[in-house]
C-alpha cells in the first residue's frame, strides 16, 4: 500500500512537471536542405522539415525555413529569426538578416505557422489563419510556432557551419512573443533580443488594438483563452527565467502590443535589459535606421 502512493506520488509530479511546450530535443529525422544562393561569400539555403505537431491543413504542417552561411565553411555563431506573423512578406526582418549576415553570423528564419508557403490557401493573407476563432486552436497554433522553432534550433546545432555553443534568437512581434516561449524552455539559445514583444498573451489580445476586434467578432471568451494558454506563457516560467538576460525592445506608444504586456515580458525574465523607444508598434519602423546595428553588436558581445 505504502508502495503504491510513492507510485502515485511519483507520477503526480512528473504530470506536474510536464509542459505544452515540452520537445524530446531531437532534430527532424527527414530535411530537405536546397542550395538557392551563392554570392557574396555566403551560401543560401532553402529548408524544409516536417512540424512536431499535426494540425487539420497538411500545407501547414511543412515547416519553411531559410539559412544563410558564410562561403569559407567556417564554424560561427548563428541567429535563429521569428518574424512578424501578419506582415504580407519579411522586409523588416530582412534589415536584421541582412547587417546579421554582414557581421559574420550564420542566419536562419522560419515561416511560422499558415505564413508563406504553409498558407491553406494561396489566395489568403500570409498568417490570417493564425488567429483561430477558437481559443483551443488559437493556443494549439502558438504552441505549434513554439515547438517548430525548438525543432529549427534541433536542427541548426546539428549543422557543421554552426557554433552549437553560440546560437541567438531574435524575434519580431509576435516573433517575439513566440520566441520569449521558446526562451523560457529550450537550453540552445544562449542569448535572445525580443523586439515588440510582450507576455501575459490573454490579456494582451483582449486590449491590443489589432486583436480586440477579431476577439469580440470571434466570441471568443477571455476566460476560456486564459485556460488553453497555461504552460504557453513566458509569465509561466519566471522562476525558470532567473538569470536569462535577453534584451527587451519595446515601443512606449505601443497600442497593439502595450506597455502593460512589454513590463510584463520583463516581469517573465526578471534579469533581462529593457529599452523603451518613442513611437508605436508601427511607426517604430523609423527606428530601423540604427537598431539593426545595435541588435547585431548585443548579439557579437554575447555570442
Amino acid at each position: 500500500m505504502l508502495e503504491g502512493a510513492l507510485v502515485f506520488l511519483l507520477l503526480g509530479r512528473a504530470a506536474a512537471a510536464s509542459s505544452p511546450l515540452d520537445y524530446d530535443g531531437k532534430p527532424p529525422a527527414k530535411v530537405e536542405a536546397r542550395e538557392v544562393k551563392r554570392e557574396a561569400g555566403r551560401i543560401e539555403y532553402e529548408v524544409k522539415f516536417a512540424s512536431p505537431l499535426k494540425s487539420p491543413f497538411p500545407a501547414n504542417d511543412v515547416v519553411w525555413a531559410h539559412f544563410s552561411v558564410p562561403a569559407s565553411g567556417a564554424k560561427v555563431p548563428c541567429i535563429l529569426v521569428l518574424p512578424v506573423m501578419a506582415a504580407p512578406n519579411i522586409w523588416i526582418e530582412e534589415r536584421f538578416i541582412k547587417r546579421f549576415e554582414k557581421d559574420g553570423f550564420a542566419v536562419a528564419w522560419i515561416e511560422m505557422p499558415y505564413q508563406f508557403h504553409r498558407r491553406v490557401h494561396a489566395s489568403e493573407p500570409s498568417g490570417q489563419v493564425f488567429l483561430a476563432r477558437t481559443a483551443k486552436r488559437l493556443a494549439f497554433n502558438y504552441r505549434q510556432s513554439v515547438l517548430d522553432a525548438r525543432r529549427a534550433l534541433a536542427w541548426l546545432k546539428t549543422r557543421p557551419e554552426v557554433d552549437s555553443k553560440r546560437i541567438g534568437l531574435f524575434g519580431v512581434s509576435l516573433g517575439a512573443m513566440v520566441g520569449a516561449a521558446v526562451y523560457s524552455v529550450d537550453s540552445a539559445p544562449k542569448h535572445a533580443v525580443f523586439l515588440l514583444g510582450g507576455a501575459n498573451f490573454p490579456d494582451l489580445v483582449v486590449h491590443s488594438s489589432m486583436t480586440e476586434p477579431f476577439l469580440r467578432k470571434s466570441g471568443i471568451d477571455p476566460a476560456e483563452l486564459k485556460t488553453a494558454w497555461i504552460g504557453l506563457d513566458p509569465l509561466d516560467y519566471k522562476d525558470k527565467n532567473k538569470g536569462k538576460t535577453p534584451l527587451l525592445i519595446n515601443a512606449s506608444w505601443d497600442t497593439v502590443v502595450p506597455k502593460y504586456n512589454g513590463l510584463k515580458l520583463k516581469e517573465a525574465f526578471p534579469d533581462s535589459r529593457q529599452m523603451w523607444v518613442p513611437l508605436g508598434h508601427y511607426t517604430a519602423i523609423l527606428h530601423l535606421i540604427w537598431m539593426p546595428g545595435y541588435v547585431s553588436r548585443e548579439f557579437l558581445k554575447t555570442l
